[in-house]
């Protein structure tokens, strides 16, 4: 009767365990990456909803930019319908885009 494990059975234990921590640190990267995505989004949020007060209260004189850490505010010409005000990242994609009234209710 053998007392031990085989060289076979060590080898197959430790893929297996590295295969399993493996998965957990990819989850992990992957967490890490969205809870950057949602920071950045809530920064850009906040500052929209500041441009987008500032432009009720004040009325829109034209088309502005504010930047932000993690990209910048931009808001058009007022229309008929309002103003547009959209956020966008550095590499310049939308991260939030609303339709804001012109001027003061």
């Amino acid at each position: 009767m053998s007392r031990g494990y085989t060289l076979l059975e060590v080898i197959v234990a430790l893929v297996l365990l590295e295969v399993g921590i493996l998965g957990a640190i990819g989850t992990m990267v992957l967490a890490s990456r969205a809870l950057v995505q949602a920071e950045h989004l809530e920064r850009a949020v906040s500052v929209l909803e500041g441009v987008v007060d500032s432009l009720q209260v004040d009325g829109a004189g034209g088309a502005g930019m504010r930047p932000f850490a993690g990209g910048e505010v931009r808001w058009s010409e007022p229309v008929e319908l309002g103003v547009l005000v959209v956020a966008v990242d550095l590499k310049g994609d939308t991260l939030v885009r609303v339709s804001a009234p012109g001027g003061p209710p």
